[in-house]
């Protein structure tokens, strides 16, 4: 073949991502650099998948290029991912120029390709995915005077890949401690593997010097072979941008947040993907440069524990309407699904890319209403998948039904992968009462007890839980459909300060007299000690919406009436604050006996 033209760019493309796609567990288990995650092989099959979903090959063909340009930018996905999808970014826009390569055109592409992807990183390592890019294009310009045809070059060029990867072992100290090559510059032979043997009616391996094939792809599962340090950051991030300020003067000030910085894209569209311990800062200052399309935030550290640390065969899942404190989280080993709230255009993850501290501020400057919805299903579905590989049973808690479809869309996703390992529980409560019924849940995973006594133990305590709170307005919750606008109007017309509860169906309750500003906290905490006098409070938390003085006297009020201190005190969540509004504070409990919640 004397001519790489659109068609057979498109074939060789795809070739190359199935093979990876088949090589996706041998690369999670060497994953050690620059985070010992183990997902490397599930970021480069994310990728090539993403490709062989979204392209199709069509005339003109320049639009297949676009697609497979805009499979990369939504499918990229960690360090290796990223860098890949600029090598591939790289070659569309090259071949968008170039209806058809001759050989040197075709090195020229690589070339170019490689050194766009070594660009994309803010401080390139050797001995990684970039190396054996940079190798393998050196081998092609070598082989360029001894033949132009594309197979010619590309078979001898592939040996060259191979011994470039097989000397990442001693460019890292961490490759080299552990005896295996990196992950990510192992997909990409994989890649080259599939591109050079859908070329040739050969397969390319058997091409290769067997010893040296053996020698580079005899890893297995390496994932018991070594024990990875923890990460430095814990944070993966990504970002899918739409720009609209200077999109090289936003990468710098990124790149001050964290390491292992890639960012592909211009000015228009980008990615980012970045180590960090500030991922709700870096949101903010993508939202004062454009608009977040799409993010995704890994908890390297709690990824790290689930591979080498874990506590106990069954995970407990929360999504972040569980108002607990992230210490207790860390504590317990307690994964969660974040609950999505749209501010002014730009999409958050609540409790991850937005703060409760932040929150606030930006709700009282928003030009239009904000919204929130439930995960994701692909969130889903991932993290029980990735759990199923590690943990016997998955334990899934989650907030009150009538409040949101996030319940519902853990249940589907569950019946679809795993319906008798997977169990997904609606706590029919929300914030610290929901936070209460986790806490109970994680110290008797810890024990040790089965899942069914896990279960049983949690679906006992839910009907104990309660909680009550006090509201500054109800203008929020009936803007979000919490409470109807007929009994919004009364009370507003009353100068009603409402106490809010849920009934035992886990929908919104008012209840109380007139309720004036000044009052409101008193009658709450009058209400608390009735309740207490004919259900004894077993376990009580005290939370608020940037209310600290209000709450502090709450604390007080409450340890006179129980005789004890609360569990903990913690801000609400900002998808709990959207409704509640700013200056709320809430009361909630575990009784001691059944509490019919339809009394109150």
């Amino acid at each position: 073949m004397q001519l790489l033209d659109h068609r057979t760019f498109y074939a060789l493309m795809i070739a190359g991502a199935k093979e990876v796609i088949h090589r996706e567990q041998e690369l999670n288990a060497i994953n050690v650099f620059p985070v010992a995650d183990g997902d490397t092989g599930s970021n480069l099959a994310h990728l090539m998948r993403m490709i062989l979903r979204e392209s199709r090959w069509c005339e003109p063909s320049v639009h297949m290029l676009d697609s497979i340009k805009q499979a990369c930018l939504k499918g990229s996905r960690g360090n290796s991912g990223m860098i890949f999808s600029q090598f591939i970014i790289a070659m569309c826009d090259f071949l968008r120029v170039h209806p058809a390569l001759n050989g040197a055109q075709f090195v020229e592409m690589c070339e170019h390709s490689a050194a766009m992807s070594r660009r994309s990183v803010q401080n390139p390592q050797e001995g990684t995915i970039l190396t054996v890019m940079k190798d393998w294009a050196l081998a092609l310009r070598s082989r360029l005077s001894e033949s132009d045809l594309l197979l010619g070059l590309l078979q001898p060029s592939l040996q060259a890949a191979f011994i470039s990867l097989e000397r990442t072992k001693n460019q890292l100290p961490i490759l080299h401690r552990h005896s295996i090559v990196d992950a990510g510059a192992k997909g990409f032979v994989h890649f080259l593997q599939g591109f050079v043997s859908s070329l040739s009616e050969t397969a390319v391996s058997e091409e290769q010097p067997t010893s040296l094939t053996e020698l580079i792809f005899s890893e297995g599962d390496a994932s018991s072979h070594f024990l990875a340090e923890p990460p430095e950051l814990r944070y993966c991030a990504e970002f899918l941008i739409d720009v609209e300020n200077d999109w090289e003067k936003l990468q710098h000030k990124v790149a001050a947040m964290g390491n292992s910085m890639v960012a592909v894209g211009n000015s228009q569209q980008g990615k980012i993907h970045i180590h960090t311990n500030v991922p709700d800062q870096i949101a903010e200052a993508i939202h004062e440069s454009g608009h977040i399309v799409y993010q995704k935030v890994d908890d390297m550290q709690r990824q790290y524990d689930m591979l080498h640390r874990r506590q106990a065969s069954v995970a407990l899942v929360v999504d972040s309407a569980c108002d607990i404190p992230e210490a207790w989280l860390d504590r317990y080993q307690i994964y969660r699904i974040p609950l999505l709230l749209e501010l002014d255009g730009s999409v958050y993850w609540d409790k991850v890319t937005l703060r409760s501290q932040s929150f606030y501020d930006k709700l009282e400057k928003l030009s239009e209403p904000a919204r929130t919805s439930q995960p994701a299903q692909e969130t889903i579905s991932a993290l029980y998948k990735q759990l199923l590989h590690h943990y016997d049973h998955v334990l899934s808690i989650h907030l009150a039904k009538p409040l949101s479809g996030t319940f519902e869309a853990c249940r589907q996703a569950a019946s679809r992968i795993h319906a008798d390992r997977i169990h997904v529980i609606d706590s029919r409560t929300l914030s610290g009462a929901y936070g209460l019924l986790v806490l109970q849940t994680a110290e008797a995973i810890k024990a040790g007890k089965s899942i069914d006594e896990v279960r049983q133990s949690l679906l006992a305590a839910i009907p104990r839980s309660e909680i009550l709170v006090s509201v500054p307005t109800l203008e929020h919750m009936i803007r979000g459909g919490r409470v109807s606008p007929m009994q919004g109007l009364l009370a507003k017309w009353l100068r009603m300060k409402p106490i809010v509860s849920l009934n035992h169906e886990g929908k919104s309750k008012l209840y109380g007299k007139t309720l004036f500003q000044r009052s409101n906290l008193r009658k709450m905490l009058k209400h608390l000690a009735n309740l207490h006098a004919r259900n004894p409070i077993e376990h009580y938390v005290v939370l608020h919406a940037e209310a600290e003085v209000e709450s502090r006297s709450c604390v007080e009020a409450m340890t006179r009436l129980t005789g004890r201190a609360p569990v903990f005190v913690t801000s609400v969540s900002p998808v709990i604050g959207l409704n509640a509004g700013k200056g709320a504070v809430s009361v909630a409990m575990l009784l001691s006996n059944t509490n019919m919640r339809e009394e109150h």
